[in-house]
């Protein structure tokens, strides 16, 4: 019975994925509720509740963006898991919501697990828990801290995360993957030197204004496009322009590809604290690792070294992904093969927590 019953719901879910369409963002039924934060202040979760509340519940944490669980993709997840039958949180971390990469979110993590499993879901003892992009990486550190182990999630699930700040450095300066004596060239996305300079180019020496190139890579953040070309407008043709041009458009020159050595080197120690490699082997809880093959953001051999420094996980890497998106420029019959993976994969996973 779990067997059929999760392939019902496995389908579900694909086929609420397949055919979501952004544009009907406006219509999505949710509650935005309130979490106590770190500090006691009020902190927004969005929910989409199932058409029973006693249903299984899964909590989405985020990656960084600034759109938080306003995202598509989380918006996406939450709507599609809704109609497999689920009950389902989408709570926000505000440093992540600023793209600011330190060692509270974790804190957050741990914490806001507590907060929805005391205060908000009803069975304690079957909550799922999913982390996206470069909350996976933090969701699974979170994992660790006693907030976290009473009671345990029944399983954990990563999407597009990464296991080490050395390899995935790699990728963000070169584009170029290794797997299996095969050599993929992608282009880095562009939003990988925003994140990376925007939160540690004060941490080094530069010929330029950094409180300057701060201030334009957070309008650029905020989606605030006409500030960033008011500020951009005001600086002098040059050196600096070009250079904050390159940040922008995720170009990087050997100059930047120095600075973001340098940016690693002073900033290690958080670093290496959020990176998987450091710590992976402590991880005990089931792991379900799922990353897009044509991922730019965050390569996909990430997740297969995630994969294989667990002690218990399950993997698949989807063709039909890329860090959030379905792609479409693939034929009938290859897009069936994998549509038959996911089916396969989302119902173990189901199966597993059932």
């Amino acid at each position: 019975m779990k067997f059929i019953k999760s392939y019902i719901r496995a389908i579900q879910y694909v086929i609420s994925l397949a055919t979501f369409k952004e544009e009907n963002i406006p219509t999505l039924k949710f509650n935005d509720e309130y979490y106590p934060g770190l500090n006691g202040e009020n902190t927004i979760v969005r929910i989409f509740y199932s058409n029973n509340k006693s249903n299984q519940s899964i909590i989405i944490f985020p990656g960084a963006s600034p759109y938080a669980e306003e995202h598509p993709g989380m918006l996406m997840l939450g709507n599609s898991l809704r109609n497999a039958g689920y009950n389902v949180y989408l709570p926000r971390v505000p440093a992540l919501k600023k793209l600011k990469l330190e060692k509270e979110n974790i804190d957050w993590f741990a914490h806001c697990y507590q907060k929805l499993v005391k205060h908000k879901i009803g069975h304690k003892d079957n909550i799922m828990i999913v982390g996206l992009s470069y909350g996976g990486a933090s969701l699974l550190r979170a994992t660790l801290d006693k907030r976290m182990q009473s009671p345990k999630p029944k399983s954990i699930l990563s999407y597009g995360t990464y296991y080490s700040i050395n390899t995935a450095l790699d990728f963000f300066i070169t584009g170029v993957i290794k797997y299996k004596n095969k050599t993929y060239n992608i282009t880095p996305h562009e939003w990988g030197p925003i994140v990376m300079f925007y939160n540690f180019i004060h941490t080094i020496d530069i010929p330029y204004d950094n409180i300057k190139i701060q201030n334009i890579l957070k309008y650029r953040i905020q989606d605030k496009h006409e500030e960033v070309k008011i500020k951009m407008d005001t600086l002098k043709s040059g050196k600096e322009k070009q250079f904050i041009q390159n940040i922008l458009d995720g170009r990087l020159t050997k100059e930047m590809e120095k600075m973001v050595k340098e940016m690693v080197k002073n900033n290690l120690d958080l670093l290496e604290y959020l990176s998987p490699e450091k710590w992976i082997k402590s991880i005990d809880n089931k792991v379900f690792i799922m990353h897009g093959a044509n991922d730019s953001m965050v390569p996909f051999t990430e997740s297969t070294y995630l994969h294989d420094n667990l002690q218990n996980s399950t993997l698949l890497i989807s063709f039909l992904y890329e860090h959030r998106e379905i792609s479409t420029d693939r034929g009938i019959l290859f897009k069936i093969k994998e549509f038959i993976k996911l089916i396969q994969f989302n119902a173990q996973y189901i199966r597993y927590n059932l």
